[in-house]
């Protein structure tokens, strides 16, 4: 598993538009905070639109939204509509990888910390990653 340039951004996106959920961002601003070029966070937020993630709304007044609630999206369904695998190795998601499967101890091994990783990343939301960024940003802020 390799979080890639784009997911990291597309999670970053998400998260300031959670933490932010009465406010509208332009893609400006967001590329901004995300610091990343305004045409790759464009394309980012293109995704997660058609993925039904996030609204975006043109013209004056406009902007970017999240477009459901930070309970109902989970770290997998964003690693999938970001095409990004959470298998830690090539066999554990195409069989024809390696013939040493059957009889590979790394492969067992892989396996079931597969099944607990994507346990996590079904069970963890966007809203716990916002509380999470809440609290780090006060603490941050505390900081003399």
């Amino acid at each position: 598993m390799f979080i890639t340039r784009k997911l990291d951004y597309g999670l970053r996106i998400l998260l300031i538009l959670g933490c932010r959920p009465h406010e509208r961002l332009t893609s400006v601003a967001l590329s901004k905070l995300i610091n990343a070029p305004r045409q790759f966070t464009l394309k980012i937020a293109q995704t997660l639109t058609q993925a039904g993630l996030i609204k975006a709304q043109r013209g004056v007044g406009g902007g970017i939204q999240l477009a459901r609630q930070p309970e109902t999206i989970t770290l997998i369904e964003i690693f999938e509509v970001m095409d990004t695998s959470s298998a830690l190795n090539e066999c554990l998601v195409n069989p024809h990888a390696c013939i040493r499967e059957e009889y590979c101890s790394v492969h067992h091994s892989l396996r079931s910390i597969q099944a607990v990783l994507d346990q996590e990343l079904t069970k963890t939301t966007l809203a716990g990653l916002i509380s999470n960024q809440k609290i780090l940003d006060r603490q941050r802020k505390e900081k003399p």
